[in-house]
């Protein structure tokens, strides 16, 4: 079994997991690493990098002329460890491989990586998600938020308040000294959305042939790592 069963606030309900690793801080690694002047340029004009990366990204066709990020692997519980991280498939061509089509490369990867480890949920569980809730950081950026709509074919809903864990807490909490009668029912009533991605049908199946072809790289650079030849990205204690 690849995923984790975690038990659910709400009684009677359980939580299948099966996640990515370290893809914000990835993010952050190659906004830090290469986009000092982007940085520089968004203070100026009072926006956030991101924000503004996601602009140059935009302009990059789906499919990021074909580089694929080797960072997160799929959740693999029973033998749970990562390739070493690279860019796969570059160019020389600079108006094709630049920060802009690597950016883009690296969102549309999170959300391939997203959309495997949905497909192990559903394996496993029986159910498949007829939408996608998407919170965090990450879907602050409305590129992002359209790729993953994108790359799984779903509808993708962006709560008001992104910090999904924080307002959880807070229902919990009011919850828990009888501020709110339930937590189900005070879910539905401070949940408000702030926008929704339709997924784009052409992009879609552009988007299936790059899933396809990342999971098949994705391998060869695991058989890397078992060689000993290159460093994974993370491994589970005792392997």
């Amino acid at each position: 079994m690849n995923v984790r069963i975690n038990p659910h606030v709400i009684p009677g309900m359980v939580q299948t997991e099966s996640i990515s690793f370290f893809t914000g801080l990835t993010m952050r690694w190659f906004r830090d690493a290469f986009c000092a002047e982007e940085k520089l340029i968004a203070e100026r004009l009072g926006i956030d990098a991101y924000s503004l990366l996601e602009d140059m990204a935009s302009r990059v066709p789906p499919g990021a002329y074909g580089v694929m990020p080797i960072f997160s692997d799929v959740m693999r519980f029973k033998r749970w460890y990562h390739a070493a991280p690279s860019f796969i498939n570059l160019s020389i061509d600079p108006e094709k491989c630049n920060k802009a089509t690597l950016f883009r490369a690296l969102e549309e990867n999170a959300a391939i990586v997203s959309a495997c480890n949905l497909q192990q949920i559903a394996a496993f569980s029986g159910v498949q998600a007829d939408s996608l809730v998407f919170a965090g950081g990450g879907s602050k950026g409305k590129l992002w938020s359209q790729i993953l709509a994108d790359v799984t074919g779903l509808t993708v809903h962006v709560p008001v308040v992104k910090e999904a864990t924080a307002l959880g807490c807070a229902i919990a909490a009011g919850v828990g000294v009888g501020v709110w009668p339930s937590l189900a029912e005070t879910g539905e009533k401070l949940v408000r959305w702030d926008r929704e991605h339709k997924p784009n049908p052409e992009n879609f199946a552009v988007y299936q042939q790059a899933r396809e072809k990342w999971q098949a790289v994705y391998q060869d650079q695991r058989a890397l790592v078992d060689g000993g030849l290159t460093t994974s990205l993370w491994k589970a204690p005792g392997l």
